[in-house]
């Protein structure tokens, strides 16, 4: 039969979480998953309502395939590797489910593995070379951030940094970027706040001192490219930027609906897009000092406010923000947020496309002109003080 054969488990694998690949067209089709690095050409959605992982064409909007998970409390996040070989999904069932998309041998068949891991696996990361990945069970008290490493398919570490994780998020510098309510103490007021952390490559993770709160509950954060700015995300709809390093506060926006959800930004960081629990709002962004004004507004379906899963997404290449519509994934137009297409995924919660590491110059915006289309060059990226926008 062209196309994909029979999923392979391996052994080992939990036997309440076995998967089925539903094969949706022939292997002229498939080809895609040949694509280059630098161009995607698939990306990765998270149908809670079926417990699938399915998988889209990005030129067509169709789904290619679909892969069966157990039943689990939460079908959430997902991750892809740069070179669209290797996937991710999480389950709220203390594994990580990973999916060889191109075999190394040649084989047609995706071989479906689970990494057991010490939290309950809703939220996770992988780190800019796509070394490892980072777990994080979602808010859950005494559960340890999940450190594995994605070519030995193992947990190599955890950490217990605070009583409670909600989110965690790689800048492409490598910083890490950690939401939690409670901190060290149940005691009110909660601490409500983000800190950066770093990652050695065994695994051993460490806080590097900062910390922003915006004064809520943390939902998520982002960390625009570039790593010298970023946003944080809270229950009650507001969204706080910031610089790096040191987490200073940069600009503040409220936004319509109970909670800021997810956000994204474009390639070169100048735009922003943030799902809440009712809209999907646009910015224009400052990636050097933080600084956003608000451009557009769309309403669209309800979203659960999931801990750190990112249920929005941006195709780098073309500038389509892919987001949660309640029974299907929806592409909007960046520039006026006008809905161009629908792909029918069902209940989807984590959309993503392939990993990719910046490269491409970040423009830099004045404080005050946030249109401005002066580029920095690396150098100017690598010396800590912003050229031409305000400090």
């Amino acid at each position: 039969m062209p196309g994909f054969n029979r999923v392979k488990e391996r052994q080992g694998f939990n036997r309440y979480a076995r998967y089925v690949l539903v094969v949706i067209c022939a292997y002229s089709c498939l080809l895609v998953f040949t694509g280059s690095a630098y161009a995607a050409t698939l990306g990765m959605v998270v149908d809670n309502q079926s417990d699938e992982l399915r998988l889209f064409d990005i030129h067509t909007s169709t789904i290619v395939a679909s892969l069966q998970g157990s039943s689990s409390p939460v079908s959430g996040d997902c991750a892809m590797s740069e070179d669209e070989s290797v996937g991710f999904s999480s389950h709220a069932n203390r594994s990580i489910a990973v999916y060889e998309l191109l075999s190394r041998s040649g084989s047609k068949d995706i071989d479906i593995s689970n990494i057991n891991i010490s939290n309950a696996g809703v939220d996770m990361s992988l780190s800019p070379d796509g070394s490892l990945l980072v777990s994080v069970g979602a808010g859950n008290v005494y559960e340890p951030l999940s450190v594995i490493d994605t070519q030995r398919r193992a947990e190599i570490a955890t950490a217990e940094l605070f009583l409670d994780h909600t989110s965690a998020e790689f800048c492409d510098d490598g910083t890490l970027l950690v939401t939690t309510t409670f901190g060290h103490s149940h005691t009110r007021p909660f601490d409500n706040a983000v800190y950066d952390a770093r990652v050695s490559q065994d695994g051993e993770l460490q806080l590097a001192g900062n910390r922003l709160s915006s004064g809520a509950q943390p939902n998520n954060a982002s960390c625009a490219p570039g790593s010298r700015a970023g946003v944080l995300l809270d229950r009650e709809g507001g969204l706080t930027s910031f610089t790096l390093p040191g987490l200073e506060k940069a600009d503040f926006a409220e936004l319509q609906g109970a909670t800021a959800v997810a956000a994204v930004f474009n390639l070169t960081g100048d735009r922003l897009y943030v799902r809440t629990s009712t809209e999907v709002v646009a910015f224009d962004y400052n990636p050097l000092n933080g600084v956003m004004k608000q451009d557009w507004a769309q309403p669209v379906a309800f979203s659960a406010e999931y801990f750190g899963i990112d249920q929005i997404a941006v195709d780098l290449d073309n500038g389509q923000v892919y987001v949660d519509g309640g029974q299907s994934l929806l592409i909007l137009e960046p520039e006026q947020g006008t809905q161009l297409g629908a792909i029918q995924t069902g209940d989807a919660t984590g959309v993503c496309f392939a990993q990719r590491q910046r490269r491409t110059p970040i423009v830099d915006m004045a404080a005050n002109d946030l249109s401005a289309d002066t580029v920095l060059t690396e150098a100017a990226l690598a010396d800590p003080t912003p050229t031409g926008s305000a400090p």
